[in-house]
């Protein structure tokens, strides 16, 4: 016997009956997701507001296609309605609808499988996935085995429960609130917040890297719907630990120099499995660009895909730099008899400058590779324009360090500017839908500053504990933040220096093979990625020294909370 119809929804879909999917088309990789449960018979309009709210914000993250699943569930707290919503970025294999409904239960995905799960070139990971929980296989068992970024949720149907979860790094975003009975009677799993939550007050969460959850709907109260009560977290860690062997005196570079060809054949691996399954797109079209500052850590990468892509092919190289008013003015315009010094170009910051130089470098070192320069220019009315929605975005993130860091990512995923084809700068937008990251380099092979001082104040022990702690605080690290960001315009990130199995090899290694803070900044720190730069022809960047975005950028001079006497850390936006 079907169940009788739910209440009309006013904005987005409901189901007819007790099950029902809506597919508004096919698709093949999911980029956002919005799971509810809310009371079934509830009439209050601030909830249906913030259900679609959520979904249309998600919507942004995959524009290929959005699907919704709903069901109704009966528990001791009284009926709920759950509904799962899916955007989707179609990027692997064959076309696949979303989510995915069986006989055992329904999955939502939002990730890649780079390892841990036998998928080829041209199939799709989210049929692979779903086939082993129709099988039977135990949610946390399926996806505990996969090496890539993502999340998930699958509701299963035998034991009325809700599994979610994602990467051990959290290299995707899930945003988690467990509802308030008065207030707001919803449990939300969502990758982006959106700012009618925001005007609602719905407090949300980010879920850590390697943290699982189950919301059990047989365990919520009888005549209460206290989601906390049926909710359970638990969080693994697949980080391996760093070696803590010390060398007996003065090393050198001769580890380095000997490891050397392993370590970027490690490298190209994790870049390989990141690049070679993306479909191709029209001749003369990208299919794959990097966020590039002209640092060693991206041109590195970006010489590796240079060797994992067919030749001809262009790669995108994504430079952004904030206007800097200053520039434009004349600093001896007020003396008398003192020559006008010629107006600075405004966006001349160092990335940029960085990133010009690098760019020709690595035009000579792989000769025939259309490497496009994408400038992204912002000035200062837009970037204060996109403020707020940027804040939205980088929520539950709140500090000066976050906002500066968001503003570059934002705006290189949205990928606005122009290109010097050799004829004067012409308007460009970024084609790619992937986008090639170096985060992770430095937390794993000594590029901050804070490694060399740990050098100076307890040399190699004190150096190996602070490496430690920054491996140990990766899964806590903003990732999802930065996913949050980037994939506003659509667009999939992805973290070579971050492939678990890279990151095991990495810390296998004595710590002098891989930083030897003995020689300056620029040569002595992330010593094996400077080297292997150098292997590849990038003899000037290999020695250029680390340069943080937010400075590069100039986007730290964006922000109005120093005015305000506010820190790196400290809050600037209120909830």
């Amino acid at each position: 016997m079907s169940l009788p119809p739910p209440r009309p929804h006013p904005t987005f879909p409901r189901p007819a009956y007790a099950l029902h999917r809506i597919s508004f088309s096919i698709i093949c990789r999911m980029c956002g997701l919005t799971l509810s449960i809310t009371p079934f018979n509830t009439t209050a309009p601030s909830i249906d507001r913030i259900v679609h709210s959520l979904h249309t914000t998600n919507a942004a993250r995959g524009p290929n296609a959005k699907g919704v699943y709903a069901r109704r569930f009966q528990t001791p707290a009284g009926d709920v309605l759950v509904t799962l919503g899916a955007s989707v970025l179609g990027l692997r294999g064959t076309l696949t609808a979303q989510p995915l409904v069986g006989k055992r239960g329904v999955l939502a995905w939002n990730g890649q499988v780079f390892g841990g799960l036998d998928v080829g070139i041209t199939e799709n990971d989210t049929r692979k996935i779903f086939q082993r929980l129709e099988q039977g296989e135990a949610p946390n068992k399926v996806f505990n085995s996969i090496e890539g970024p993502y999340t998930f949720v699958y509701i299963s149907f035998a034991s009325r429960a809700i599994f979610f979860g994602v990467d051990p790094l959290s290299r995707r975003s899930l945003l988690l609130h467990a509802g308030d009975e008065d207030s707001h009677p919803i449990f939300i799993l969502t990758s982006s917040r959106s700012a009618e939550a925001r005007l609602q007050g719905v407090a949300m969460r980010t879920l850590d890297g390697g943290q699982t959850g189950v919301i059990d709907l047989t365990a919520l109260p009888t005549g209460m719907l206290d989601f906390s009560a049926a909710l359970k977290i638990e969080t693994r860690s697949d980080i391996a630990p760093v070696n803590k062997a010390t060398p007996p005196a003065d090393p050198g570079t001769a580890a380095a120099e000997a490891e050397c060809d392993t370590f970027i054949a490690r490298l190209e691996g994790a870049v390989r499995r990141r690049v070679e399954n993306i479909p191709e797109r029209s001749p003369g079209s990208a299919r794959v660009a990097l966020l590039f500052s002209g640092g060693v850590d991206c041109s590195l990468l970006a010489a590796l895909v240079h060797r994992c892509l067919p030749a001809g092919e262009p790669i995108e190289l994504v430079n952004v730099a904030f206007e800097q008013p200053r520039a434009k003015e004349n600093v001896n315009g007020n003396k008398k008899g003192k020559q006008r010094a010629p107006e600075r170009n405004p966006y001349d910051v160092p990335d940029r400058v960085s990133g010009r130089d690098a760019v020709e470098e690595l035009r000579g070192a792989c000769p025939g590779r259309d490497f496009r320069f994408v400038q992204v220019d912002v000035d200062v009315e837009e970037s204060r324009a996109h403020r707020q929605e940027i804040l939205d975005l980088m929520y539950p993130n709140k500090t000066e360090m976050d906002l500066s860091l968001g503003y570059p990512l934002y705006f290189a995923s949205r990928g606005v500017g122009v290109v010097d084809f050799g004829y004067g700068p012409v308007p460009y937008t970024v084609g790619a839908k992937v986008y090639i990251s170096g985060l992770g380099a430095d937390e794993q092979l000594g590029g901050y500053s804070r490694h060399r001082r740990a050098f100076e104040r307890g040399a190699w022990p004190m150096l190996i504990d602070e490496l430690q702690l920054d491996l140990d605080r990766l899964p806590q690290r903003n990732l999802s933040r930065d996913d949050r960001m980037l994939s506003s315009h659509a667009r999939d990130a992805r973290y070579p220096y971050l492939d678990l199995e890279f990151v095991r090899y990495v810390s296998s290694l004595p710590i002098w093979a891989k930083c030897y803070p003995l020689l300056p900044p620029g040569e002595g720190d992330k010593v094996l990625i400077r080297l292997g730069a150098q292997q590849c022809g990038l003899q000037v960047t290999g020695k250029r020294v680390k340069r943080a975005m937010q400075f590069g950028t100039k986007s730290a001079k964006l922000n109005e909370a120093p005015a305000r006497g506010f820190g790196a850390g400290e809050v600037v936006v209120q909830d």
